[in-house]
């Protein structure tokens, strides 16, 4: 019996080896332009799309395959009622589609000109894929020349081998759409090498977006872990419209200090002091250039790598003397989304970037709204159960991953007094990333008489009782606007 392919490609790849094949299975090619050339100078016998649909290309290729009599036989089932129709509309069934689309990535990696990639937008043929997926238990859909080898050795019949060219298909142009989404957006993702993942037994890659930084200094490239550290690091100090300085160090993905004041300097002094010892081999983040000034204290410690939207000259040659530390210019930017993988696929999210408010539940608020969204902002980066204590301008102790909000509590408090002296602290604020499910909580701050002002969310069956609470014995307490879990 036989059979119908449609054959457009612009990789031509072991394209006469596969032609012949099928003419020997008896199938009739039926093929457009640079294909059909192709054909011809191989001697394949063939029918040009063109002369089949009676109409000629036109707007230079632009159109060519867009034609009811192409889509009509890729779509078309075997039910008496679509196959009464195609015989009357004088349509062929296709059983097959042998395609490839045009190179649009391969054109965005050789040139800039916006012109010549626009060309490389594959129209037609990204339709006829989608066409011969709606249709697979009918139409096969063959996007790359690798499966010609697995076509020759044996045709698939059943739908269940169909669907597998199907799947392929469509996850062929759901990546060459994405790829083109990621030009418009003027996103350009490479892949960046990493030695290992977060152990060495774990291979990895990274893909990074185009310029979303540049490496100034260290002779070593990023690792797994430093990137996992940058992006929480680099969230906390650019997710803030504050002029003032901000400065976070982060390790093993959490933040273990951070500081907001007028001071470049200052700012990252504070951040240090909140905990010198967990901030060795740490990633420090700025939200400012860096200076000269700030240079001079930072060398003085050892870091993995030291980030900022920009540096002054002399803090570069500065920092470079250090030849184990990488120097990270960071473009700023806002992220719209973020996923990570699961055994099942992926969790896709938008961006936790939502300013919190408050809402006195008792007590006068002495925060500001710069000091308010940065506290916040360094309480999303910490595990829950989360619990950050920070006095006037910095974080000094946080406790997370804790299955119980009372150890996150209980550990944030013993690591406060073990790092600290905490009698000479003032103006503490205590932020809890949900909230308090009952009074022990409370009453465990109660029992440490330290004067605290307590930020939560609040949304349990016991708000009454908390509130009932926190009147009772005048606790400063003020309601965040949004819970803030980090798994």
């Amino acid at each position: 019996m036989n059979k119908n392919v449609i054959i457009s490609v612009y990789d031509k790849t072991d394209l006469d080896i596969i032609a012949k094949f099928l003419i020997k299975k008896n199938f009739t090619i039926y093929s457009t332009g640079g294909t059909s050339n192709f054909l011809k100078k191989n001697n394949i016998p063939h029918i040009e799309i063109s002369k089949y649909t009676k109409q000629k290309e036109i707007l230079g290729g632009r159109v060519k395959t867009l034609h009811p009599k192409i889509f009509g036989g890729l779509l078309g089932t075997q039910s008496q009622e679509h196959q009464k129709e195609l015989q009357s509309e004088k349509i062929v069934n296709f059983d097959m589609l042998i395609i490839n689309l045009y190179p649009f990535e391969e054109t965005i990696n050789k040139t800039k000109k916006s012109e010549e990639i626009i060309e490389m937008i594959d129209i037609g043929g990204h339709s006829l894929v989608r066409a011969a997926i709606k249709n697979y238990t009918k139409t096969i859909p063959v996007v790359s020349p690798t499966d010609y080898k697995q076509i020759i050795r044996k045709l698939p019949n059943s739908n269940i081998e169909r669907k597998k060219y199907a799947i392929k298909a469509l996850q062929h142009i759901t990546h060459y759409d994405i790829a083109i989404a990621n030009w418009f957006q003027g996103i350009k993702t490479d892949e960046y090498p990493l030695r290992y993942g977060e152990n060495p037994q774990q291979k990895a890659i990274a893909l990074v977006n185009e310029n979303s930084f540049e490496q100034l200094g260290g002779e070593k490239k990023l690792s797994y872990n430093n990137l996992l550290d940058l992006d929480a690091a680099i969230n906390i100090a650019y997710n803030s419209s504050s002029k003032k300085n901000i400065c976070t160090i982060v390790k093993h993905n959490i933040p273990c200090g951070g500081a907001i004041k007028i001071g470049q300097k200052d700012s990252y002094l504070r951040a240090l002091a909140g905990d010198p010892m967990s901030a060795f081999g740490g990633i420090v983040a700025f939200n400012q250039k860096l200076t000269l000034e700030t240079a001079k204290m930072i060398i003085k410690n050892f870091y993995e790598v030291i980030a900022a939207p920009g540096f002054e000259k002399d803090a570069i040659k500065i920092l470079q003397t250090k030849k184990n530390l990488r120097i990270l210019k960071v473009k700023k930017f806002k992220n719209q989304s973020e996923q990570r993988s699961i055994f099942a696929g992926a969790l896709i999210q938008d961006s936790n970037s939502k300013s919190s408010q408050i809402k006195s539940i008792y007590g006068t608020n002495k925060l500001d709204k710069d000091q308010l969204n940065f506290y916040v902002n360094i309480l999303k980066y910490i595990k829950s159960n989360a619990i950050a204590l920070f006095d006037n301008d910095g974080l000094v102790s946080q406790s997370g991953g804790q299955t119980s909000r009372v150890d996150a509590l209980q550990n944030c408090f013993y690591k406060l007094k073990q790092k600290h002296d905490h009698k000479k602290l003032k103006n503490l604020s205590l932020f809890s990333d949900a909230f308090f499910p009952f009074t022990d909580s409370l009453e465990f701050i109660k029992k440490e008489r330290i004067k605290i002002n307590i930020y939560a969310p609040m949304g349990s069956q016991n708000d009454e009782k908390i509130e009932s609470f926190v009147k009772k014995y005048k606790l400063n307490f003020f309601k965040l606007s949004d819970r803030h879990f980090k798994h």
